[in-house]
């Protein structure tokens, strides 16, 4: 039976952290705060007046508004507390405060059940991008983007976002470098791309120093450079960008663009995957499960499976699978197993669907079904040679079985 060993790693090469990193750079921002001079420094220790500023923002004082809505939103020197914030951004955004009302987008945007609301944020975002704030300009840039909130337009993705990183706003300059590299909006252009993250990077913009870093590192659109690549990676990892991190630990691990350093690859990879990167999770399962440059450890590579794969990684889900099958380091639990690799099967994990194919063939863990498992042949087969195991199980089917098959 096949199962997941080393050619099935999850690491052959760091080219997946490419559309990571510029998906990274388009999530809806929370910098519309840094953009008003009334944010609190050090926030999550202040003290406020509480009295004082309310007296104030009930008086119509932007200023105090926006401080209070920002208090209660983070939860910085009140309780925390989103109604309230909203209530108080509402008072703001309603006197015309830009950043109070980008801010208030993002909470629509980004809110829990009962909170959250596209077509709300998509409209306080334009009333923000409309009076000139870039981290309005982009979120809306991104709604019409991904089609939230707002009927999908690339053109209005493209006209937003431009309008966000011509007021020289660095996240607005990352995520139209996006648009260039991959032709949204604007016509494909990887020189522009290049030089739009290069002027991100150099405003300390982490995710554009990761993207850096990928560029660098993979030759796309210049000359593979890994010196140049691991600077970026390093002012991106220096600044806690995860992928900038992941993109570090690799090439220590490979000794591309600096000597080969395992300790330094394993804690730069544990920093990416602490820092919640579902993909240095899934390489640290690998690292403690194979004993890569450290002891075996598989209650630690366990760990880092299941963190991975509660973010949707279906690679990890193939690998501690197989560790359930083999009862390799834990008890065997073929029950796991089966639903393990049925999860990431479900996910069109190409190794999952043979795996679970052959339970299926074979009566392990399942009852034996060979018109599932030829279903599930089929389905890998997208990505693998099954023609081999096609054959067979085909060689073995009744004619009833065979008819399911039409």
């Amino acid at each position: 039976m096949h199962l997941p060993k080393g050619k099935y790693g999850i690491r052959k090469d760091i080219l997946f952290v490419f559309v990571l990193v510029f998906t990274v750079v388009c999530p809806s921002f929370t910098s519309a705060q840094s953009l008003s001079s009334t944010l609190v420094p050090n926030a999550k220790s202040s003290r406020i007046d509480l009295k004082g500023l309310t007296k104030k923002a009930n008086s119509g004082n932007t200023v105090a508004q926006f401080k209070l809505a920002h208090a209660y939103q983070f939860g910085e020197g009140v309780d925390k507390d989103l109604y309230e914030s909203i209530r108080w951004y509402l008072m703001a955004a309603n006197y015309g405060d830009s950043s109070a009302q980008a801010n208030l987008g993002y909470i629509y945007e980004t809110g829990p059940e009962g909170v959250k609301d596209l077509a709300e944020a998509a409209k306080w975002y334009t009333r923000s991008a409309v009076s000139g704030n870039p981290a309005g300009a982009l979120n809306l840039g991104l709604l019409y983007l991904n089609g939230q909130g707002v009927n999908k337009s690339l053109d209005d993705a493209g006209h937003w976002i431009r309008r966000s990183a011509d007021a020289d706003f660095a996240e607005g300059q990352a995520a139209l470098a996006y648009l260039y590299a991959t032709g949204q909006g604007v016509p494909q252009d990887p020189h522009e791309a290049l030089k739009l993250a290069h002027k991100a990077a150099k405003k300390n913009y982490p995710q554009a120093q990761a993207s850096l870093g990928i560029v660098y590192s993979q030759g796309l659109g210049v000359f593979a450079d890994p010196v140049e690549a691991v600077k970026w990676f390093r002012k991106g990892a220096e600044a806690g960008n995860p992928t900038a991190q992941y993109g570090l630990a690799f090439l220590y691990e490979k000794g591309q663009g600096v000597k080969q350093d395992t300790a330094e690859s394993l804690r730069y990879y544990r920093l990416a995957g602490e820092g919640g990167l579902k993909q240095a999770q899934a390489v640290l399962g690998e690292i403690y499960e194979l004993g890569q440059g450290v002891d075996i450890d598989y209650a630690q590579s366990v760990t880092w499976y299941r963190r991975a794969i509660d973010q949707g990684d279906t690679r990890a889900a193939t690998r501690l699978a197989a560790m359930f099958f083999q009862a390799k380091g834990v008890d065997r639990d073929m029950q796991e197993a089966v639903k393990l690799w049925t999860w990431a099967a479900d996910r069109e994990d190409a190794f999952a669907q043979f795996d679970l194919a052959e339970m299926y063939a074979t009566g392990t863990g399942v009852n034996r079904d060979l018109p599932k498992a030829y279903s599930l042949f089929i389905l890998a087969g997208k990505r693998l040679d099954v023609s081999k195991q096609l054959s067979e199980i085909t060689s073995k089917m009744t004619p009833d079985e065979l008819a399911k098959l039409q």
